[in-house]
Formats: C-alpha cells, structure tokens, sequence
C-alpha cells in the first residue's frame, strides 16, 4: 500500500513537468519543421501537406503554443518574433478563425507604432503601410485555407478603410462580406455609406432596395427602420425629392 500512495505521489510531482518538456521539445521540433515556410510568407503554409499530416491530433497544441508565444514576443514589442510566430500558428493549424483575424490586428496596428524614437515620418509611414498590406495578405491566405467568409472580408475591409483610408476598396470587401450567407446585417449597409461617401449615391440606392426584403422588421439588428430612412434620404439626393 505504501509503496501505491509513493508511486502515486511521485506520479503527481514527476509527470507533469516531464509532459511540460516533451511539449517543449515537440514545440521545438515543429517549429524546425515549419520554419522555412514561415520566413518566406508568399509560401502556401496552410496547405503544407505531409508536414502537418504528420502533425495529426497535435495540431490544435503545437499551434497554441506558437500562439503563446506569438503574444508574449507581442508583449515585449517584438515584432519580427510576433511575425513569425503568427506565420507559424497558422501554418501549424489554419483552422481557428480567431488565429487569422486577431493576428492581422496585431500585423496591422500594433506593429506599425514599435518604432524607435527620432524615425522620420516618411519611413514610419514607409513601415506602416507595408506591415498593413502584409495583414491583408495574412487574411488572403486565411480566406485560401477556409473559403468565402463574412469575417475574414470584414476584417480586411476594416483594415483597408481605418489603416490605409481606402474607401473603395473597403465598399468592395464589405460587400463580399454582406454577400455571404450569415453575414451582420451591419456589413450590407457600411457598403452602401461607402458607396455614398464615394459620390455614388445612385448605386447606393439601388443596394438599399436590393437588400430591404431580406431585412426582418422583428430582428434589431437588422435596423430595417434605419435602412428605410436612408432609402428616403438617397432618394432625395437622387431625385431630388
């Protein structure tokens, strides 16, 4: 009996931390694996067929762990360790939306204001657009690893319209995103915002009408009462009554 309750004890106080190096050490090894395809971003990681085959059912915890330590080089203002620990939780398991849209936040507008002090603007600015066309890319190779998605356009056209003030670019994407099937409401009218802002208030109007049957007046979020009020108000613009 004694000796059951020792091995148990022992069991409690040794395994736990030999799991914790065998993680590491796996970590590790992945992290070799992948490497040559996180330090070339142009390289399909998503589809990275025998390597994470091989991978099977440690996909989900190698790729957390890259994603732990994507947010502690995050913490430190790390910003090429946060991009390649990024490249390589995605590479590791494409499958978490949160993976894709979370990093591109971090790509986007964290990694732009790491910058020494004393840099000139027109480097800064240098700097800043090029990390935000390299999260558009990121959500690009996320929408290659899942297909059409509300939240991945989103996300890039939120991108494109608060980061790089492109606001034909992001009517373009939000639309992508109201066309999909179980897309926010909100998505189909900043498209039409858009579109007015961008002096095509006709075009806006035309999608306003397009999209009002399906808008159900029980469902708030909907905002069927709003979307009315500005089909009057393009009207108006448009014809002037």
């Amino acid at each position: 009996m004694f000796s059951s309750i020792g091995r148990s004890r022992l069991a409690r106080w040794v395994l736990p931390p030999a799991f914790l190096l065998a993680s590491v050490g796996a970590l590790r090894c992945w992290e070799v694996r992948l490497q040559p395809a996180a330090v070339v971003p142009s390289a399909a990681l998503a589809g990275s067929g025998g390597t994470l085959a091989a991978l099977g059912g440690m996909r989900t915890v190698v790729a957390g762990g890259f994603w732990l330590r994507a947010r502690l080089a995050w913490e430190r203002c790390d910003a090429a360790e946060t991009m390649a620990m990024l490249h390589l939780t995605v590479a590791a398991d494409e499958r978490p939306l949160t993976f894709w849209l979370n990093g591109a936040r971090m790509i986007a507008y964290d990694l732009p204001a790491w910058q020494p002090d004393g840099v000139p603007r027109a480097v800064y600015q240098r700097r800043k657009t090029a990390l935000t066309l390299a999260a558009i890319t990121f959500l690009e190779r996320g929408l290659g690893a899942h297909g059409p998605s509300a939240d991945l356009y989103i996300e890039m056209a939120n991108i494109r319209l608060r980061a790089l003030g492109d606001r034909e670019e992001a009517a373009r994407l939000f639309r992508l995103a109201a066309e999909q099937p179980v897309a926010p409401y909100y998505a189909a009218r900043i498209h039409a915002e858009l579109l007015r802002e961008l002096g095509h208030p006709a075009e806006a109007l035309a999608w306003l009408r397009h999209i009002l049957p399906s808008l159900p007046g029980d469902d708030p979020a909907a905002q069927r009462a709003v979307v009315l009020a500005r089909i009057k108000g393009l009207e108006q613009e448009v014809h002037g009554k």
